[in-house]
């Protein structure tokens, strides 16, 4: 092997020894519960739909008349609502999806009719 190759290696090998550092030292800080609950929150959103939709169920199945059709009117409206549903992670990853290549997109496409 020539120098310059020695020199290539060795600064690939501390280069690979400072990424791995890097991913333990991310890896530890993310390891803790309020980072868990932050990551869960932006991954899975907190759907209200659901939220009413659960508190109508159990209003429904309690045994007094009245929260009875409180629950049902409940249960009715989380399902009108079903979309406005929060966007998650996912769901942009399928959108830019949907897309496709932006690079064919041209003015024409972009202009607003008014």
């Amino acid at each position: 092997m020539q120098e310059k190759d020695l020199v290539i290696m060795r600064a690939r090998v501390e280069s690979m020894k400072r990424t791995s550092r890097d991913f333990v030292q991310v890896s530890q800080a993310l390891d803790s519960k309020d980072a868990a609950r932050s990551l869960r929150s932006v991954t899975h959103p907190v759907s209200l739909n659901k939220t009413i939709r659960k508190v109508g169920i159990a209003l429904a199945l309690a045994p007094e008349p009245f929260t009875t059709a409180l629950g049902i009117a409940m249960v009715a409206g989380s399902l009108a609502m079903k979309s406005r549903e929060p966007v998650g992670l996912g769901d942009l990853g399928e959108a830019v999806e949907q897309l496709g290549d932006l690079s064919s997109l041209t003015i024409d496409c972009l202009s607003l009719s008014l």
